[in-house]
């Protein structure tokens, strides 16, 4: 359904009826640097279809516009520009991602959302910077392109944070699953990667070579985000990757530590266990069963023996 549609004189903004008639007799009088902007949230085929009529839209456009998994990409069809590109968002140790579809034109911008946040912030981010929508389709286009990557940058600060946690978590002495956390991280990083890389070269070449002269360099700015985007995807992968090892590393230290001391717990109960059970033995002569402190000088020897290699196992550091 069209979420939002006007034109834009010099500028200024004049809101449209959303249906296909306005639209048609909108372009139709367009002059100067005036053009149409639309915004479709999951359109049915037959509401994409009149649209892409209206515009003069490439049928492998629209197709691709109508299918939500796209990966993110930029083309070049004769008379205008197709890219498709992934919104994120994080929240709770989770990335969501949703498609966002721009069709620019000469006299038109045409935004496609399945799902995910609407684009009245980057709207009302174009509308409010001065004479930005005088330039015509590709200052919106480059706004809407800006807004969403520069949210790129916010979800990896937040992810950096988790990250620091889960660090913390990884080097402190209490005991803890941080491995669940770090294989859910590193399947959300995935996820965020999978949205910035592949935008990352095709920004940079629409930049250097198919946008308007006085455009490139805010393409180029876009680009270089993309980048600082991706490294800090970079390395946050590396760190979830050192602390699992780490984490890995800690659980084997602790294990062994845990066998040491099963092993010399072991060790000092075999001493009474053996005394006890050389004299459980029913022969009829035995030494000291006649004697009157033969039994607790035998519980003596036992609790001696004990606190002696307990005292050895202390200082060896098995306990």
């Amino acid at each position: 359904m069209i979420i939002d549609c006007a034109v834009y004189r010099d500028g200024r903004r004049e809101d449209l009826a959303h249906d296909s008639e306005a639209i048609d007799a909108a372009l139709a009088e367009l002059t100067g640097n005036a053009f149409v902007w639309i915004g479709l949230n999951e359109p049915t085929d037959d509401e994409m279809i009149a649209i892409g009529e209206s515009l003069g839209l490439h049928p492998l456009a629209v197709e691709d516009a109508l299918e939500p998994h796209q990966r993110p990409k930029i083309e070049a069809y004769e008379d205008h520009v197709f890219m498709s590109l992934r919104t994120v968002s994080y929240s709770d140790d989770d990335i969501s991602t949703h498609e966002v579809n721009l069709m620019m034109g000469h006299r038109f911008l045409l935004t496609v959302r399945h799902g995910g946040p609407d684009l009245r912030e980057a709207r009302r981010r174009a509308e409010a910077l001065d004479g930005a929508m005088s330039h015509g389709p590709t200052a919106a286009m480059h706004t809407v392109v800006d807004t969403i990557v520069d949210h790129y940058e916010d979800v990896a600060t937040e992810l950096e944070v988790d990250v620091e946690e889960v660090e913390t978590e990884v080097f402190s002495d209490v005991r803890s699953s941080a491995s669940n956390r770090i294989y859910r991280l590193k399947r959300e990083t995935l996820e965020f990667r999978r949205a910035v890389q592949p935008l990352r070269d095709p920004v940079t070449r629409y930049a250097l070579t198919s946008a308007p002269e006085e455009a490139r360099p805010y393409f180029r700015d876009i680009a270089d985000h993309l980048t600082r985007a991706a490294d800090a995807i970079d390395a946050i992968d590396n760190l979830l990757d050192n602390a699992l090892n780490a984490h890995l590393a800690q659980l084997s230290v602790r294990q062994n530590e845990d066998m040491r001391k099963l092993a010399a717990g072991a060790t000092i109960f075999a001493i009474p266990t053996a005394i006890a059970g050389v004299y459980g033995m029913n022969f009829a002569h035995m030494p000291e069963l006649d004697w009157r402190y033969g039994y607790p000088l035998c519980l003596v020897v036992m609790l001696g023996l004990c606190a002696w290699v307990y005292r050895r196992f202390k200082k060896s550091g098995w306990l």
